[in-house]
Parts: structure tokens; sequence; C-alpha cells
């Protein structure tokens, strides 16, 4: 194994992209050894996405969109499509999104695997995609000029822009049953926006790590927010009293967490955390 870039939920387990230019298949069960469900010779997958009919679609270092189907090899696909590396992928519906180092959003149709729209939004890197509210459209991008940008994910309009994280803006999530975004990157801060950042009064940035967050996610139940940084440690914040106070920093000490940068998290349910990073080890951490 190498660094690893990105985890996705599977029905039995998890999956695990990175650096190697594998995705392999984790079983809670059976978590000492790990299936390989599809490898890129000579790539590296940044981001990974799960479709409705078992397949998977991963984003590589060299901007291709790869369409995978474990049980079925026979069905899979690989487009060159973005001209630098797929940093972000989403699926909404039939519909998936990826974010690309060329600065363009393109929306895909998941039954076609061919592309709808592309959008140029920055000059800089994409790095990251969420959504604005569950149930809806809007799309919350994050770029490399420091920017978190508002997108319709319909009609593919920029809606508006608002300054985040300078001078990169790396992870952007959405409170759960709020409008509010959290974003985080290279400036080691996170960040608050939104049309109902009015009601956090005060609480515009957190200091919150000493090198880059490289992701942050919230609890299912909106009761926590998580953050992974490059410094090494994953940090748990209360989110749902307004407050975000930090309850607990996990390190490599104390607590024999990552040795190496902390690059994806993940939420199986509300008490069970995994995150992975440089290190090439997964981690299960249980929260409450």
């Amino acid at each position: 194994m190498a660094a690893i870039y990105a985890l996705r939920p599977a029905p039995d387990g998890l999956y695990s992209a990175g650096a190697d230019g594998f995705i392999v298949h984790w079983h809670r069960e059976d978590v000492d050894f790990g299936r390989v469900v599809a490898k890129v010779e000579r790539g590296k997958f940044f981001c990974l996405e799960t479709l409705p009919d078992g397949g998977l679609v991963a984003g590589a270092l060299d901007g291709g969109v790869h369409w995978l189907y474990p049980e079925e090899p026979t069905r899979n696909k690989h487009v060159a499509h973005h001209v630098r590396p797929v940093y972000a992928t989403l699926r909404v519906g039939n519909e998936l999104f990826t974010a690309g180092g060329d600065g363009a959003l393109t929306k895909w149709d998941i039954t076609t695997q061919r592309t709808v729209e592309s959008v140029q939004l920055s000059p800089n890197s994409l790095r990251c995609i969420a959504l604005a509210d569950q149930g809806g459209d809007t799309l919350l991008v994050g770029a490399s000029d420091g920017k978190v940008y508002r997108v319709d994910g319909s009609t593919m309009e920029i809606m508006s822009s608002a300054e985040a994280n300078q001078p990169s803006t790396f992870t952007v999530a959405t409170l759960p049953g709020r409008s509010v975004y959290v974003s985080g990157g290279r400036d080691a801060q996170l960040r608050f926006g939104g049309a109902g950042v009015t009601d956090y009064p005060g609480l515009v940035t957190i200091d919150a790590h000493n090198s880059t967050v490289n992701a942050l996610a919230f609890s299912p139940d909106g009761k926590y927010l998580t953050t992974a940084s490059r410094d090494k440690t994953v940090k748990l914040w209360r989110a749902d009293d307004r407050s975000f106070d930090l309850l607990k920093v996990a390190e490599v000490v104390r607590d024999r967490g990552h040795v190496n940068s902390v690059n994806t998290l993940l939420w199986l349910d509300d008490h069970t955390l995994i995150t992975a990073g440089d290190d090439r080890r997964i981690l299960e951490w249980r929260v409450g």
C-alpha cells in the first residue's frame, strides 16, 4: 500500500484509494486483509465515488475519470477528460460531478458515462465539492484561488463566490440540516460561510491546526465535526450547540494515531470514524 487519499463506504465495510493506483475493499469482519478490486498501472487515485449499481468512479493524477465495476470488469471504462489531476468527485442522484486541477467542473450522466457539461470556475485547481444543502442541487466547490464557489448543479451556472482559505481551499462541508458550511485549507483554519452563518455570532474563523486542513466531515447526526491535517492529527469539534468547541485531539504518541499527514475521513455511522493518510494506515475510532 501507498499513501491513501480517499475512503468511501461499502455495503459490508469500506473502499480505499491511493497513490499506488489501487482501490481496495476492506470488510469490517476481516480488517487485516483487503481485496484489490481495481487498479491502474503507474497511476494515482485522489478521489473515489460509489455508484448505485455497485460500480465505482475514481479520479486520477493524469486527469482520467475511471468507471470501474469490480464484479463486471468488462464494463470498466477509462475516460481521459481533465488535463490535470481529478481532485474531487460527488454523486448527486444520477449525475456525477468531477473537479479538476484544470479549474473545470464537469457534470456526467451516470447511465451513459458521458459528459453533460463543463464550466471553467477558476484559473486554479478545484480541490473539493459538496452539496450546499441535503436534497438540493446547489454545489459548493473549493478552489486553489482561495474561494468557495456556489454553483447551480442543474444549470451549471456560477451563483456566487466567497473568499475562504488562503491561498487554497482544500475541503468544504455543510452542517447537516443547516445552511452553514465550513471550509479548510492551506491556512490551517476553519472558515464559516453560508446564509445561516449569522446564527453563529462571532464565529468566522478558527485556528484549527498547525498545517493544512486536508479534510473535514460532519457526523451523520450533525453532533460532531472532524478535521484531518497535514500536522498528523485528527480533531473532534462540537457542532450541535453552535460553539464548535474542541473536544479531542487524536495524535500519534497518546492515541496511537497517524505518523504522517492525515488525508481523508469517513463517518460510517454516528459513532464510527475512519481515517487514513500518508502513513498508509486506515484507523477506526469510536466516538461518543
